[in-house]
């Protein structure tokens, strides 16, 4: 329900954040409105990421 949320919102991107990526300190970074994929990435490096995948 959320997914479907935040695409019907417009955004671009999604970032997922669960128990297990807190855990591991990742983060899921998903494509909405290109080929729909997705990547697991660190917390830290969560804003770099978001910026290259956004220009």
């Amino acid at each position: 329900a959320q997914m479907k949320a935040a695409d019907r919102s417009g955004a671009a991107m999604a970032v997922i954040v669960g128990d297990d990526e807190l855990a591991a300190g990742t983060v899921t970074v998903r494509d909405l409105r290109g080929d729909g994929g997705q990547q697991t990435v660190a917390l830290d490096s969560m804003i770099d990421i978001l910026r290259a995948r956004l220009r």
